[in-house]
């Protein structure tokens, strides 16, 4: 299998919740102290490694695209990341996040970071589900560090609340055809209480996008959108 983004050969699943995430909320994950994962078939079943191929996308890159080209979106995310983790009640308050106080003086760089590193999970997800998303535009933007135009975030409370349990997912996604391709999608990354919905629009004036970021609508106070369950 080649790499999706590159065309080199391809031996790496990226993780579909980033392992740094899983690390830090789950702590130390052994086959004596496992998490648990499901799937439409098959519920609970235990997992002893964060780095179990389970967790990963079957959407493969190679090595030198997992590591050095996109290493810098990993590295601004899993920043982001912790920075949400610790605020979170103060943030949701506030009802925005000041990314300034997160990357100062290298806010919008490390947010162009930020978007990539979503960019990178969204394309692995069209390369293993056939998603009919033109996977090269996505590949166009981690190769030449550039945002891409459809694809937007926000961040929000996960829907119900703060989960009972310890919850870190993907969940599918949710998407609209036109013809042969997709014009709309959206799913969510969720660690916790904390949830980034990324939402691919190609619909002009889509009201949906309100209180979302985008690089090419550069903002350093993002709102955190509301959301019902």
């Amino acid at each position: 299998m080649k790499c999706w983004i590159c065309g080199a050969p391809a031996s790496t699943g990226e993780h579909r919740v980033k392992a740094s995430d899983l690390k830090a909320y789950f702590g130390h994950v052994s086959q004596q102290n496992p998490i648990y994962t499901h799937t439409e078939i098959k519920k609970n079943i235990p997992i002893g490694s964060i780095k179990a191929s389970r967790l990963k996308s079957k959407g493969l890159i190679c090595n030198k695209c997992n590591s050095s080209l996109t290493q810098p979106h990993d590295q601004a995310w899993e920043k982001l990341s912790q920075y949400l983790q610790r605020n979170w009640n103060q943030l949701q308050k506030a009802q925005q996040i000041d990314l300034s106080k997160v990357f100062p003086g290298s806010t919008r760089k490390s947010l162009l970071n930020v978007h990539l590193f979503f960019i990178k999970i969204f394309g692995c997800a069209i390369a293993e589900y056939n998603i009919p998303i033109d996977l090269a535009r996505f590949s166009r933007c981690l190769m030449e560090s550039s945002p891409h135009p459809y694809v937007h975030l926000a961040f929000i409370q996960t829907p119900g609340g703060e989960p009972k349990k310890k919850l870190a997912a993907v969940t599918p996604m949710q998407a609209v055809n036109m013809g042969d391709r997709c014009i709309w999608g959206g799913w969510m990354y969720i660690v916790g209480n904390v949830t980034v919905y990324m939402i691919y629009n190609e619909v002009p004036g889509n009201t949906v996008l309100s209180q979302t970021w985008n690089p090419q609508r550069p903002s350093k106070i993002v709102p955190i959108k509301r959301m019902h369950a």
